[in-house]
């Protein structure tokens, strides 16, 4: 039984020791003397520290910088890792290393691949430099600021960098044929920008601009354009994207900061929140098709404007008109609006046309006039009380029913007519003009009436004393 136990042993024994020295092992005893075991062979390691390894050393120059990669000896895990290594030559010297790149090339492997086969650590210092060298092309930005001088600004540009990879492993090939030690010169491929400072300069051209006056419109109607104006200024319009009046201004309520003011409703003026706003639209829509945008929705008034000509009116409300409009153009605009105490401006900005666009309105039918709407004044709204019984003052002219087309016409540099296009049918209600008729005077009113005739008789007999006897009228204090 023992004899038994003592021959197991020995075969557990041998047969370990077979696999150790099978599979290879590398020691490094104190005299630092390299030295390896492998049923593969050893001519692919130094047996002595002092024996010359003819390893790979790639110096990888850019500009300023070098990269440097050193081939080093790989340490097997186990034994397959030690056969793949082997059949590789990973761990040989370089001339036979590179022996089996160029079988790898001959066979139709691409450079980097037959490099990698028997350089694994090489891709990671390459990858390394490539990430360093890399550089994405930086698009010039331009910022608008409506209310600067100057109100664009412009970045510029950067270029961008692309390192070849399969160029540099073919450089890195030629160099190690040449010497173990290669040096190789990266020059990457310059990327341009797709959107240049240039580019952004184009489209801060003017391309358009319309103005309206208000100077004889109350307080709280100036109030509520001056506002439209803010809440469309520094609009910045893509390429294919629409422009809503309705969404950009908003619910025209007291809450959010609008006045009560004439509006037109049912073909007649009455007091309404967020009363005016149509005139912003209005110089909005003027606007924007000088700009050369696309119209999708406009309305008219249901009565003439008076501060634009028929067919080129833009009526708005918080329900159901609206003004729509795209921009069709390649680049984007920039829209700067703004209202003064008598005016307001639109603006847009962009790439310049190829032509001006101009309007033109043309009545092609106007209704007779209609009679004049006549009161009495009896609250003395219209007429003072010096007006004598019957006299008549105009407070509205009237409107006669009218209907109206608008046309766009482009014209060249040289000022010719190249298109007039159609571009609107509208039809306006007549309006009924007012007269206020001066009442007879009441007892209390031809009292006061009466006394206001005598002081200022009594006035004149005063200026006419002092005139003739040179007394200063101040003085004279009772002169019946």
């Amino acid at each position: 039984m023992k004899k038994k136990s003592l021959h197991i042993f020995l075969f557990v024994f041998l047969l370990t020791l077979g696999l150790f020295f099978g599979s290879g092992f590398i020691v490094q005893p104190k005299d630092n003397a390299i030295h390896a075991v492998s049923r593969y062979g050893t001519s692919h390691v130094p047996r002595l520290k002092g024996e010359e390894l003819r390893w790979a050393k790639i110096e990888i120059v850019y500009k300023d910088k070098t990269f440097v990669y050193q081939d080093d000896f790989i340490t097997p895990t186990d034994h397959l890792v030690a056969q793949q290594i082997f059949n590789r030559r990973i761990n040989h010297n370089h001339k036979e290393k590179l022996e089996m790149v160029n079988r790898s090339l001959s066979i139709g492997a691409s450079f980097k691949d037959a490099l990698l086969y028997s350089y694994p650590l090489l891709p990671k210092k390459i990858d390394s430099v490539i990430k360093e060298i890399t550089r994405e092309p930086v698009n010039s930005k331009i910022y608008f600021h409506p209310d600067k001088k100057p109100s664009f600004h412009v970045t510029r540009e950067e270029k961008g960098y692309a390192v070849d990879e399969a160029r540099l492993y073919q450089d890195i090939y030629y160099a190690l044929r040449l010497d173990s030690n290669a040096k190789v010169f990266v020059t990457p491929r310059m990327i341009e920008p797709c959107v240049t400072s240039f580019d952004n300069m184009r489209l801060t051209h003017l391309r358009a601009k319309f103005k309206t006056t208000y100077e004889n419109s109350g307080a709280g109607r100036v109030h509520n354009i001056r506002l439209a104006m803010e809440k469309i200024n520094g609009t910045r319009l893509e390429s294919g994207e629409e422009f809503s009046f309705n969404k950009t201004v908003g619910q025209r309520t007291a809450e959010k900061g609008f006045k009560s003011a004439k509006i037109i409703m049912d073909g007649e003026y009455v007091d309404g929140i967020g009363g005016g706003v149509c005139q912003a639209s209005t110089t909005l829509y003027n606007a924007a098709i000088r700009a050369d945008m696309e119209i999708t929705q406009v309305r008219n008034h249901s009565l003439i404007s008076s501060y634009v000509s028929p067919s080129f009116d833009a009526m708005v409300n918080s329900g159901s008109a609206d003004l729509i409009f795209k921009n069709t153009g390649k680049t984007p605009v920039f829209i700067k609006a703004y209202g003064t105490n008598t005016y307001c401006v639109v603006e847009f900005y962009g790439e310049e046309l190829p032509y001006e666009i101009k309007t033109k309105s043309v009545v092609t039918h106007r209704g007779g006039k209609p009679k004049d709407e006549e009161i009495v004044d009896f609250e003395r709204k219209y007429v003072s009380s010096e007006a004598m019984t019957g006299e008549r003052v105009r407070v509205k002219n009237g409107q006669s029913k009218l209907t109206s087309e608008g046309y766009l016409q482009y014209f060249d540099d040289s000022g010719n007519l190249i298109e007039s296009k159609l571009i609107r049918k509208d039809r306006y209600l007549e309006k009924k003009g007012l007269v206020a008729i001066a009442p007879p005077l009441t007892e209390k009113e031809q009292q006061e009436k009466e006394k206001l005739r005598l002081e200022k008789e009594r006035q004149e007999r005063v200026k006419v004393q002092s005139e003739r006897f040179g007394f200063d009228s101040k003085n004279i204090s009772n002169i019946g």
